[in-house]
């Protein structure tokens, strides 16, 4: 409300003033409820994704999980963007079909515009297996890839029932694990294919966003697997660092999630600077936006065939939803 030399200004009051003179003060408006992230529905979408296989490229799950997003996408009330394209891979000389799958929500309200993201291909070799007969299969990816997917499906159940107060876009990004050090020439040594695509090619009906959240490897469990055991850069605790990068580039939204996660207590967010990684949301950081890297490097099922469901937590995802729907309706 403004009040101008002692008139009430207000649209809803037009007679705006109490019979003592002074101004009627508006109602207080509501806030926005902030919708609850139910972390057992999560974890169910994490594993309806690990039913399908193996999310590598050129293979039946790929299209079949390429298909279960498209299909949540056009339930939830998101305007769906489909951006298909062809590559070869760090791994493979081969071209694949690829698909990264976007959702705008709230797209005519005002605010910045927010990309949340999560990779949804799993990757086509378990290279750090410690059987070295299993390393040329692929991995189930229910860690790295389907636990940051699972997070952005429940909150997009939010959004469909309390639309957020700015624009988000929701976007599940394909060929970001299949890249190799060493291997064929290719931007990014073959990693995070679906992203740089993305940037480089952004859908002209879609707003560029000012900020990025990207989710990767948020689905971790602190118990300890024998098999795997602890490989160096690991341990058997569930812990989300400070991605090096995320931090030097974007310091504020850093700062901002994780005292959004120390104030409701989630304790996976940790203040300890972590590795500075090849991720999606690298393309959307040198293209000049805000983005971050909310991730666990590395858990000791990283590119095994453990990586499965039974080695993921609720509570993971919980902490990391829980979080973002925080910050976005109630920061």
């Amino acid at each position: 409300m403004r009040i101008i030399a002692g008139l009430c200004v207000y649209a809803a009051l037009a007679s705006s003033c109490n019979s003592g003179g002074g101004p009627v003060q508006p109602p207080d408006l509501p806030p926005v409820q902030r919708p609850a992230f139910d972390a057992a529905r999560a974890f169910t979408d994490l594993e309806a994704q690990c039913d399908f296989g193996p999310r590598a490229p050129g293979t039946q799950a790929h299209d079949d999980c390429r298909a279960f997003l498209l299909q949540r996408l056009q339930a939830s009330g998101a305007r769906v963007v489909v951006q298909d394209f062809t590559s070869r891979t760090g791994l493979s000389a081969t071209q694949y079909d690829f698909t990264n799958l976007l959702g705008i929500f709230s797209e005519n309200k005002p605010g910045d515009v927010l990309l949340l993201a999560a990779h949804w291909d799993s990757r086509a070799v378990a290279d750090h297996d410690p059987d070295p007969a299993l390393r040329d299969q692929p991995i189930l990816g229910a860690n790295d890839g389907a636990s940051g997917v699972a997070v952005l499906l429940e909150m997009m159940r939010g959004f469909a029932a309390t639309a957020p107060p700015r624009p988000v876009i929701v976007a599940f990004l394909d060929a970001e694990d299949q890249g190799v050090q060493g291997g064929p020439t290719l931007p990014d040594a073959g990693w995070i294919i679906g992203a740089r695509h993305l940037a480089d090619n952004w859908p002209a009906d879609l707003p560029w966003p000012t900020q990025m959240i990207l989710l990767d490897l948020v689905g971790g469990d602190s118990e300890h697997n024998d098999r795997v055991g602890t490989p160096p850069m690991s341990d058997d605790v569930f812990t989300l660092p400070m991605e090096r990068r995320s931090l030097q580039a974007s310091p504020d939204l850093v700062d901002r999630i994780w005292t959004i996660a120390e104030r409701l207590g989630h304790d996976a967010f940790s203040r300890d600077l972590g590795a500075s990684v090849i991720d999606d949301h690298v393309p959307f950081l040198e293209a000049g936006v805000e983005a971050i890297d909310i991730i666990e490097f590395v858990p000791p099922e990283w590119h095994t065939q453990d990586d499965t469901p039974d080695h993921c937590s609720a509570d993971s995802l919980m902490q990391v939803g829980d979080t973002l729907l925080e910050y976005i309706y109630g920061d």
